[in-house]
């Protein structure tokens, strides 16, 4: 799925969620979701890098990693549909632009830069 299609995608289901659950998505509410959202994001990194006073299986660790980087991508999509931000567009703007400058090795999992 492209960004853009994932963006709207995103947006009909949190329209949905904030129907059902009686909530008025506001631009504050957007911004600040998302904030609580890394925070979810964080403790599960920890969680699942062994750095936290909550046990969990490496599955559940994993699963609740996995889930809240989902959550922290569908809320920055929210929030640049809300703001006219084209994803894919900023993405060439501002990163993209570098791709002149990858070797091959960058392409690997893991891999450190060159000196």
């Amino acid at each position: 799925m492209e960004l853009a299609a994932a963006q709207r995608e995103v947006e009909a289901i949190s329209r949905v969620y904030a129907r059902l659950h009686g909530i008025e998505r506001t631009d504050d509410w957007l911004v600040l979701k998302l904030g609580e959202e890394v925070g979810e994001l964080t403790r599960a990194y920890l969680a699942w890098s062994g750095r936290s006073r909550h046990e969990a299986s490496s599955d559940e660790s994993f699963a609740a990693l996995r889930d809240e980087v989902a959550d922290v991508l569908a809320h920055l999509l929210l929030v640049a549909e809300r703001t006219g931000v084209d994803v894919d567009d900023a993405l060439e703007r501002k990163w993209f632009r570098w791709r002149h400058l990858v070797q091959d090795g960058d392409r690997e999992v893991g891999a450190e830069p060159a000196p």
